[in-house]
């Protein structure tokens, strides 16, 4: 028989699944499909499939196996008591959430150097070219001063 875990009610199952979609994002950023997780709980030797973790993640469906946990669990890289234990989905939101913040300070660094950085690139090569302009002006030969008129006049 499979084993069923009770204390995963459908609520909190649901918003704690959904919020590991939210959150754990592939390296481009990009949030997860549920076939991509099904696929990746799958390899894991989890067989899962996608039409069941999107029943799952929209609350259809509320009586996950253990080893489906386990896989999910493990495909999003969180310990399996997430699922069911309060304080454990708490820590584990907190982290969530600093990582959430980390990405996005990383995607507006990413735009500001984009947008920045040229500008910068560009004041700084201007800012080079006055000061090799000041340098040749210091290097050339001082301009030499017309002769004072010699001699006196008015006498």
């Amino acid at each position: 028989m499979t084993e069923r875990v009770d204390g995963a009610g459908s609520s909190s199952l649901r918003k704690r699944l959904d919020k590991l979609f939210t959150s754990v994002r592939k390296p481009d950023g990009t949030e997860y499909s549920t076939r991509e997780v099904a696929e990746g709980v799958t390899e894991i030797g989890e067989p899962i499939s996608h039409t069941y973790v999107g029943q799952l993640r929209r609350g259809e469906k509320d009586n996950p196996t253990l080893r489906h946990l386990r896989g999910l669990a493990k495909f999003f890289g969180v310990p399996v008591e997430y699922f069911t234990n309060d304080q454990v989905s708490a820590e584990v939101d907190h982290e969530l959430d600093t990582l959430s913040a980390l990405q996005a300070l990383r995607v507006r660094t990413a735009a500001m150097r984009a947008t920045v950085l040229p500008e910068a690139e560009r004041s700084l090569a201007e800012l080079a070219r006055i000061v090799e302009v000041i340098h040749a002006l210091d290097a050339a030969p001082a301009p030499t001063e017309p002769a004072a008129p010699s001699g006196e006049h008015g006498r």
